[in-house]
């Protein structure tokens, strides 16, 4: 059996999942993104090859995406991480229509059709507003691990506004709030809020073909504060898989696979 590897060269972390030729995951690992990004890959791969039984000899293709795709030396092709998004969503709940990324600097909200093509998009990179490092930096003003978030919000008692979403000035505000006493927990929703408020706005600007569901994917979305506080923003449900962060990792080897497929039906 031959495997195929896909590669989330992300801004904070690498993801790799290795699939098999039913699009199974034998194997997947993460690390956190270092300085050289190919090194990191690289690190990363050596640490799946070690720890799983696959021969690297069966693996047949590597497939790069993500912010740092196109310093991934060792992979055969890259695509955008609104290809693999999409493929990688689609393939997990092909009843979804609409697939919202919340990454370590930009946002994306993506429009499939019911065969998983990519009909509209937005993205938010102005700077890391409402992002995955927006949660990082103020949750280390609030003195919590990113890890304690979603769970710190579910016992809080009121409802505080940030007028920013400004990493910076959003920082400022917390100091303040923390100054004046106010519980973690409610700034910590807060900040939950905020985020929610910044999807809602892409989503709302996106040309979605029908209402559909929506998938969350992306290491926040285990985050299950901001779950629940962007499904009441949209008043909807949205769908978290169940390795979210792994998401565009995956579908970066459905669409290698899928392509190597075609080539040999040519």
């Amino acid at each position: 059996m031959k495997y195929v590897l896909g590669i989330d060269a992300g801004s904070s972390y690498i993801k790799l999942v290795l699939i098999d030729e039913q699009q199974k995951t034998v194997a997947r690992n993460i690390i956190k993104r270092g300085a050289d990004i190919d090194a990191s890959c690289r690190e990363s791969y050596n640490t799946l090859l070690n720890t799983s039984p696959i021969d690297k000899n069966d693996i047949n293709g590597i497939m790069a995406t993500g912010y740092g795709r196109k310093q991934v030396t060792f992979c055969n092709e890259v695509i955008t991480e609104i290809t693999a998004l999409s493929v990688g969503g689609f393939t997990v709940a092909p009843d979804v229509r609409t697939i919202i990324d919340i990454g370590g600097q930009d946002s994306k909200v993506i429009a499939v059709d019911t065969s998983g093509k990519v009909v509209d998009f937005v993205m938010n990179h102005k700077c890391s507003a409402g992002t995955g490092k927006f949660l990082e930096v103020t949750s280390a003003s609030l003195g919590v691990t990113i890890e304690d978030l979603g769970r710190l919000s579910q016992a809080a008692d009121t409802r505080l506004r940030l007028s920013s979403t400004c990493t910076v000035f959003a920082e400022s505000e917390i100091v303040s709030y923390i100054a004046r006493g106010v519980k973690k927990e409610n700034i910590i929703k807060a900040l939950h809020a905020a985020i929610s408020g910044q999807i809602v706005g892409l989503f709302h600007q996106v040309n979605s073909v029908d209402d559909g569901k929506i998938l969350l994917a992306g290491g926040v979305a285990l985050n299950e504060g901001l779950v629940h506080e962007l499904s009441g923003w949209l008043n909807r449900e949205v769908l978290v898989p169940e390795y979210p962060q792994y998401t565009g990792a995956y579908g970066a080897a459905i669409y290698l696979q899928r392509k190597r497929k075609d080539r040999k039906t040519d």
